[in-house]
C-alpha cells in the first residue's frame, strides 16, 4: 500500500503474461464509509496484473480521480510487461545458451562443448601433465533401433549416459559426441615415475567402465548387456590439442573392434594404416556413385556328373583408380562396419540381378549367388528392397541366391529369423556359405529352411591328407542328401578332389580346377556352353523333395 494526498491506496500486479479480457471494476463500497475502485493492468491483449484502489470516503472517487487511477495503471502496466519481457528473454537467452552446449536427449556436453572446454582443460594443466581420452562406442547400437525402434535407442543412449556420469569422477569432462559415441576425458591422471603409468591408470579406467556398463539392464523391456567397445590415448597435456587425440582415440576404438576386445590402447605404428582405412572409406563413397569401380567377378559351380552348370557366385571387385585392382580382403570388413553397408548391398544385388536379366535375354536359365553380410539380415527392410530389384530386372526370385554364413544361421534374434522367413516367402533361396566352419549344433537346419550347403574350402583342400576334413566333407554330403538339399564344393584345385567329391556323392563343385572368377561379359558364353555340352539339362538349385 501506498500513501498520498491523505489517501492509502494499494495495488497487485503479476508478470505472469496470461491474457484475460480487459474489465474495469466499478466504484463500489469494500467496507463502510469506503469506495474501491478495480482496474485491470494490460499492454494489449496481455493482462499482466490489477490494480485496487481504496477511497476512505463516504463518496464515490470522482472524475479526476478515477482519470488519475486509469494514467498511474497503465504507467504501471507498462512497467510490469516490460519486466516481464525481459525475465523471459533472459530464460530464453539462458535455455538458449544451455542447449547450445549441451546433448539434448542426455543433458551432456555436446561434441562442440566437449572440444572447447576440454582444450580449455588442457591449458591450464602443465605441459607435461599426463592427460587421458576414452572413446566409447555401443557396438550393435543400430540393430537395437532397426529391431526396437528409435525410442528404445534413445533409451538406451540415456541410460548408458547416466551409468557413465556415475562413473566419473571430480574434474573428468564427459559428452556425447553424436550418434552412440561418448568421450570421457581424465585429468587426473597419477604423476609417477613410471612413464607406463599413465596408460596402465587409463586401461583400467577403460576395462572397468566397459564391465559396468555390460551389467545387465532393461531397455524396451527387453534385457541386455550393453557392450561397448573404447579407445583409448594417453598423452601430455601441451602436446595434442583434443581434436587430435579423439583423432588418436578413434583410431584406438576401431582397433579394439576389429580385435574383437572391449578395450584397445592408441598404437601409433597402427595410425597410418587406420586413417588409410578412413580415406578408404570415403572413397568407397565416390566409387558407388559411379558405375565402372565397382564389378563383379564371376565363378560358375557345375555338376560333377553332367557338367552342367548348377550357378555362379557373384564376387565383387574393386577396380580403384589410384590403388588398382582390389579383392574383397582389401576392403569388405570396413565396409561391414561402417553405415555404407545397406548402400553397398543394395550395390551389388543391383549389379548381380541385371547380369541374370540378361542371362534370360540369352536363354539361359542359372541361379546367381551373392554373399550377404550378417549385419544386413538385421534390417526388417531388406526383403521388400530385394523384392523390388526383382521386380525392376524381371528376375524370377527363384534365380537369386544368398549366401549367408553357418555362424548367422545360428543367431537366434528374432529379426534374422524373420527376415530369412519372409525372403524363403517371396522364393529367394539361401545358402549356408562356409559349412562347417560354425561352433554349435546341426539344429538351425531344423529352425531355418535353407536350400543348398557349401563346404569350405578349407575342408576339400585337405581331404587327401586329413582323415578329419574327409570325413567332415563325407558327413556334410550325406546330411545333405538327407535333407534334400544340394551341396557345392568350394576351393577345388585338382581332378583328385573332384573324383573323391563325386565318389562321396557331392552334387555340384567351384574351384579353379574348373573356372577362375571371370568378367560378366564373358561368363554368358561359358554357361552357355556348358548348357550345350552337358548329358542332361540343368538340374534345379533346389533338389526334388526339398523343404
Amino acid at each position: 500500500m501506498v500513501r498520498g494526498d491523505g489517501r492509502w491506496r494499494r495495488y497487485r500486479g503479476d508478470a505472469t503474461g496470461q491474457v484475460r479480457d480487459r474489465e474495469v471494476g466499478p466504484p463500489g463500497p469494500s467496507t463502510a464509509g469506503e469506495h474501491e475502485l478495480t482496474r485491470q493492468l494490460a499492454v494489449g491483449e496481455v493482462v499482466v496484473g490489477q490494480l485496487r484502489v481504496r477511497f476512505p470516503t463516504s463518496g464515490p472517487p470522482s472524475a479526476r480521480e478515477r482519470d488519475a487511477v486509469a494514467a498511474f495503471s497503465d504507467a504501471l502496466a507498462a512497467a510490469l510487461h516490460d519486466a516481464a519481457t525481459h525475465r523471459e528473454l533472459r530464460l530464453v537467452s539462458a535455455r538458449s545458451s544451455y542447449e547450445a552446449v549441451h546433448d539434448a536427449l542426455t543433458g551432456l556436453v555436446n561434441r562442440a562443448a566437449m572440444l572447447s572446454k576440454g582444450d580449455q582443460s588442457l591449458r591450464q594443466l602443465a605441459h607435461d601433465h599426463p592427460v587421458a581420452l576414452l572413446l566409447l562406442d555401443i557396438n550393435q547400437f543400430k540393430e537395437v533401433n532397426d529391431t526396437l525402434g528409435h525410442a528404445a535407442g534413445d533409451q538406451l543412449l540415456r541410460l548408458t549416459a547416466n551409468r557413465l556420469g556415475t562413473l566419473a569422477r571430480p574434474g573428468d569432462l564427459l559428452g556425447r559426441l553424436g550418434g552412440d559415441e561418448f568421450a570421457l576425458l581424465l585429468t587426473s591422471v597419477p604423476v609417477v615415475g613410471d612413464r607406463a603409468a599413465p596408460m596402465a591408470y587409463a586401461l583400467r579406467q577403460a576395462r572397468e567402465i566397459a564391465e559396468r556398463l555390460a551389467a545387465p539392464t532393461e531397455v524396451a523391456g527387453v534385457r541386455m548387456s550393453v557392450e561397448v567397445s573404447v579407445g583409448v590415448v594417453v598423452a601430455g597435456a601441451g602436446t595434442a590439442d583434443l581434436t587430435e587425440l579423439l583423432r588418436r582415440a578413434d583410431i584406438a576404438m576401431y582397433q579394439a573392434k576389429e580385435g574383437g576386445g572391449s578395450v584397445a590402447a592408441y598404437d601409433s605404428s597402427r595410425d597410418a594404416a587406420s586413417t588409410d582405412q578412413l580415406a578408404l572409406l570415403a572413397e568407397l563413397r565416390e566409387a558407388l556413385q559411379t558405375d565402372d569401380q565397382l564389378v563383379l567377378a564371376l565363378q560358375p559351380a557345375v555338376d560333377l556328373a553332367t557338367g552342367a552348370p548348377t550357378g555362379v557366385e557373384a564376387l565383387i571387385r574393386w577396380r580403384h583408380p589410384r590403388r588398382g585392382w582390389l579383392g574383397p580382403v582389401d576392403f569388405i570388413r570396413p565396409v561391414e562396419n561402417s553405415e555404407q553397408l545397406g548402400t553397398f548391398t543394395r550395390y551389388v544385388l543391383d549389379k548381380a540381378l541385371a547380369v541374370a536379366a540378361d542371362w534370360t535375354r540369352q536363354g539361359l536359365d542359372v541361379p546367381i549367388s551373392v554373399n550377404l553380410s550378417a549385419r544386413s539380415l538385421l534390417d526388417p527392410r531388406l526383403p521388400a528392397e530385394i523384392a523390388d530389384a526383382l521386380r525392376r530386372h524381371q528376375v524370377p526370385p527363384h534365380r537369386l541366391v544368398l549366401e549367408i554364413t553357418e555362424t548367422v544361421v545360428m543367431s537366434e534374434l528374432e529379426v534374422i529369423d524373420e527376415v530369412l522367413a519372409t525372403l524363403r516367402a517371396m522364393g529367394v533361396q539361401l545358402a549356408v556359405d562356409d559349412f562347417g566352419t560354425g561352433f554349435s549344433s546341426l539344429t538351425f537346419l531344423t529352425r531355418i529352411a535353407v536350400d543348398e550347403l557349401k563346404v569350405d574350402r578349407s575342408f576339400v583342400i585337405r581331404m587327401a591328407d586329413s582323415p578329419e576334413a574327409a570325413a567332415i566333407v563325407r558327413t556334410t554330403v550325406g546330411l545333405a542328401h538327407e535333407l534334400g538339399l544340394r551341396v557345392v564344393a568350394e576351393g577345388v584345385e585338382t581332378a583328385e578332389q573332384r573324383l573323391a567329391l563325386a565318389e562321396l556323392g557331392c552334387t555340384a563343385a567351384q574351384g579353379y580346377h574348373f573356372f577362375k572368377p571371370m568378367p560378366a561379359d564373358k561368363i554368358g558364353a561359358v554357361l552357355g556352353s556348358l548348357r550345350d555340352s552337358a548329358e542332361s539339362n540343368v538340374l534345379p538349385l533346389r533338389a526334388d523333395g526339398a523343404s
